[in-house]
């Protein structure tokens, strides 16, 4: 199936940040939202992120203002996806409100189009149960910001056919991203699910007063952070532990006494909740700098990530 028309629905933060990707690498893009406001600020969104792409030399010399041409907006969803040939949604992350998406996709999208969601934690076995075509429905889950970070979490459900998945990943391929492709459904996929961990852990210990919300995030950054680009916690315990039968036979007990005090939240106390919110709003970054400084240095520093770890990562 040789995918050229895109609709992105949904122009959000992760919306706006898919189309930037789709435009760049030289599809035509419908991008759909329900208020020509929301599109006029994603769109200027999406410029400014194809004129930061060309002025860090990932796009050739007015590159970035043709990738803009290539973007078509509109509030309708019929408009958006009826003559699309891949569907990349990204409404808010609820069931009501992708099901509500989903069935108005599939009753006007062309019967081999391929419709995926950008979900962080849904299963796609619900979601397509509002789809008369379900074997056409996937999740495609990106990492924030999808135009920058490679990964992308690639989870069928229950009716989802097998060439639905593998088209998917070939095309997230040819979009020069690094697909994993999920043997079974769970809540959060691979990503989410580590990240919640951590973030637990990193509410857990600004709470019971451990230290502040800086010095919890300087200790991942300038730490464990600083190797998670080269390794991944399963590699890095093979590593660690001179082969992984050695780790988990030295460490057994270590990681024992770790685990048995910390928290095991299923939602986050109240008082929890204070003390990062508090803690958070006193670091320095989030004195001094405004959002959309903190992202774009981030989109920097990961700019300069990308440039040493692609065009291949070393162990993967």
């Amino acid at each position: 199936m040789e995918i050229k028309t895109v609709a992105c629905v949904g122009a959000g933060i992760i919306g706006h940040s898919w189309a930037t990707l789709f435009s760049s690498k030289g599809l035509q893009v419908n991008l759909q939202d329900i208020a020509e406001d929301i599109l006029k600020r994603a769109v200027e969104r999406v410029e400014a992120n194809l004129i930061f792409l060309e002025q860090k030399k990932l796009l050739g010399r007015g590159e970035s203002k043709a990738a803009l041409k290539r973007i078509r907006t509109t509030t309708s969803i019929a408009e958006a996806v009826g003559h699309a040939d891949y569907v990349q949604e990204s409404v808010l992350d609820n069931y009501d409100d992708k099901k509500k998406v989903f069935k108005e996709m599939d009753a006007v999208a062309p019967s081999n189009t391929i419709l995926a969601s950008s979900s962080s934690g849904l299963r796609m076995t619900e979601i397509q149960k509002a789809t008369t075509r379900s074997e056409r429905c996937v999740l495609a889950h990106p990492i924030l910001p999808p135009h920058l970070i490679p990964l992308v979490e690639i989870v069928g459900g229950e009716k989802t056919s097998r060439e639905t998945v593998i088209t998917t990943r070939d095309f997230m391929i040819r979009l020069g991203k690094v697909p994993v492709v999920l043997d079974k459904e769970v809540p959060g996929y691979i990503v989410n699910r580590l990240t919640a961990a951590l973030w637990r852990e990193a509410v857990s210990l600004v709470a019971n007063e451990v230290a502040s919300a800086e010095d919890v995030d300087r200790a991942f950054c300038m730490g464990i952070g600083l190797r998670n680009p080269i390794f991944g916690p399963c590699l890095r315990a093979h590593v660690a532990g001179g082969g992984i039968e050695r780790f988990i036979d030295n460490y057994d007990q270590s990681y024992s006494s770790r685990w048995r005090t910390m928290e095991t939240w299923t939602s986050m106390p109240c008082s929890a909740a204070k003390k990062i919110m508090e803690s958070v709003n006193e670091m320095g970054a989030v004195r001094k700098k405004t959002l959309v400084e903190i992202e774009r240095l981030r989109d920097e520093k990961l700019i300069e990530i990308l440039r040493v770890m692609l065009p291949r990562h070393p162990f993967y």
